[in-house]
């Protein structure tokens, strides 16, 4: 479930994950702001951990997790707002008018 679940949020699967069934399966994500990695736990503590920015947090529920990956967009988008507005200021002051 959590598979499917990280793969229609774009994430990508490691290569190779599918060769050994019993090793953990790491989900990779990339953007401006870095890497997003997942690993599916298996086991007693069955959820995904996530990585990010050094961190690692653990979700055993799909809307905290949902909650958490689109916190992690609106940051993303708030950064690229500031590129952005940062670009255009820069152009703008170099405009011969």
């Amino acid at each position: 479930m959590y598979r499917s679940f990280l793969l229609k949020n774009n994430f990508w699967a490691k290569k190779g994950n599918e060769k050994n069934p019993d090793s953990e399966k790491v989900f990779i994500k990339h953007d401006e702001l870095g890497g997003v990695y997942a690993i599916i736990q298996k086991g007693e503590k069955k959820g995904v951990k996530i990585i990010t920015d050094g961190e690692a947090k653990f979700f055993d529920n799909f809307d905290k997790l949902d909650t958490f990956l689109n916190s992690l967009k609106q940051r993303q988008d708030n950064f690229v707002k500031i590129l952005k507005r940062r670009s255009i200021s820069h152009k703008l002051r170099t405009l011969d008018i």
